[in-house]
């Protein structure tokens, strides 16, 4: 008995050793943050009433499963507002991106948050720019440690694979993983930043300069700057009332 526990534990730590990226970031499977409840299948009958969802869904694997019942669809472009001297880069709500059913990532990424907020310790957003444009995605924190989940690798015709371990990273800290993020990119990431709020916020830019503003109320957690660029995260008034966005 004490023989196989050995080799269970020996087989533990060797899964764990060839799962590491980076020092403090692990490749993970999302039933380390729960399991489902329901099939892909049984998600397919599945009202897309925004609330039904939120009461329905609770982990990040059911969340996953999902997007992929619903088909959900990719759809490039944010919303920009003109509001001088900035223009603001808006995009949808959880609700509005369900009812929708397609958006980009800053759709899914505030689909994940609305329908698993509060069912985990943390649940929040990293958003990052580079030298072509920005990103945006999601993390949660559970038993001390930070998870991160990118939903647009998990739709029909991404790249992602065909089973749900695919795309989830775990790491010691917030710090540890955008280390990571930023030397395993193809693009030059210059700025990259994570908050919670109800939907990711909007990001606005001044013409002919790089600085990311940010709405003053909010509250952000600066994880990379490019400084001698003058690419850095600074606050600016955003008085644009959010609208509903209905499909078609």
């Amino acid at each position: 008995m004490k023989s196989m526990l050995g080799n269970s534990n020996m087989i533990k730590k060797v899964l764990r050793w060839l799962s590491k990226v980076a020092p403090g970031v692990y490749h993970v499977s999302p039933e380390c943050l729960g399991n489902s409840k329901h099939s892909i299948d049984e998600m397919r009958k599945f009202s897309r009433e925004p609330a039904f969802l939120r009461e329905n869904i609770h982990t990040v694997l059911e969340t996953i499963f999902y997007v992929r019942a619903s088909f959900f669809r990719p759809k490039i472009g944010d919303i920009r507002i003109d509001q001088p001297p900035i223009i603001w880069h808006y995009n949808v709500t959880g609700p509005e991106a369900i009812i929708a059913n397609e958006g980009n990532c800053g759709a899914l990424s505030s689909l994940f948050n609305y329908l698993l907020k509060g069912k985990y310790k943390e649940v929040g957003f990293v958003a990052c720019s580079d030298e072509e444009g920005g990103h945006v995605f999601n993390y949660v924190k559970h038993d001390n440690k930070y998870y991160f989940i990118d939903l647009l690798n998990y739709l029909y015709g991404s790249k992602a694979m065909e089973h749900s371990s695919t795309m989830i990273y775990e790491a010691t800290s917030l710090e540890a993983y955008a280390t990571y993020y930023q030397q395993r990119s193809e693009k030059k990431i210059k700025l990259m930043v994570s908050y919670q709020s109800d939907h990711v916020l909007p990001m606005g830019r001044k013409k002919n300069e790089p600085i990311m503003y940010f709405p003053v109320k909010s509250s952000i957690n600066i994880l990379l700057e490019t400084p001698e660029g003058g690419i850095v995260a600074r606050f600016h008034d955003e008085k644009t009332e959010r609208f509903f966005v209905k499909k078609g």
